[in-house]
């Protein structure tokens, strides 16, 4: 039965860290130029996506979208669409994707930059974004980019073993 939810359990506690570790990396905070976001929820939906399918993925992407929309974000449906858009997108249910780390891990990171770009993009046309595209690009995308991927390249093996763990128990259970 914990099986079952585990994979909720575990986005729901990234979810939870991720606030709180960006409140560690605040660039106001240590008077470090650079911004380091971490997007964990959204790598490990992708690797979900990827690993348990599109469908899963998506449900997870729109309701985790959902509360960073309402948690994070002063307009409503940008996160929700944002992920949702990006996970479909990177989602690809392919073997030959399935059985590449670095494939997965690629696409994940993919999935963190197109959904910064969009973030950045709606936001820009809202007015809400005042940072210009080079200081965007050097002092928050590539910092995040690198950040979220050392960690995906760390743990994304773990990742890996535990979504196929899931899978597998899942098909024991029906």
């Amino acid at each position: 039965m914990l099986v079952r939810y585990s994979v909720f359990i575990v986005l729901f506690l990234l979810f939870i860290l991720e606030g709180t570790i960006y409140q560690i990396f605040a660039p106001d905070l240590h008077g470090f130029n650079y911004t380091l976001v971490p997007r964990w929820v959204l790598g490990v939906i992708v690797f979900a996506g990827i690993l348990q399918g599109r469908g899963i993925g998506l449900s997870y992407a729109i309701g985790f979208g959902i509360m960073y929309d309402i948690i994070y974000a002063p307009l409503l449906g940008v996160y929700s669409f944002g992920m949702a858009l990006v996970v479909y997108l990177m989602s690809v249910p392919v073997p030959s994707v399935q059985k590449n780390m670095g494939m997965t891990i690629l696409l994940a990171l993919l999935a963190i930059t197109g959904f910064e770009y969009f973030i950045y993009g709606i936001y820009s046309l809202m007015g809400l974004a005042s940072m210009p595209h080079d200081q965007f690009f050097y002092y928050r995308l590539l910092p995040t980019f690198v950040f979220n991927g050392l960690l995906f390249i760390a743990a994304g093996y773990f990742i890996r073993k535990w979504l196929l763990l899931v899978n597998r128990r899942r098909d024991e259970i029906i």
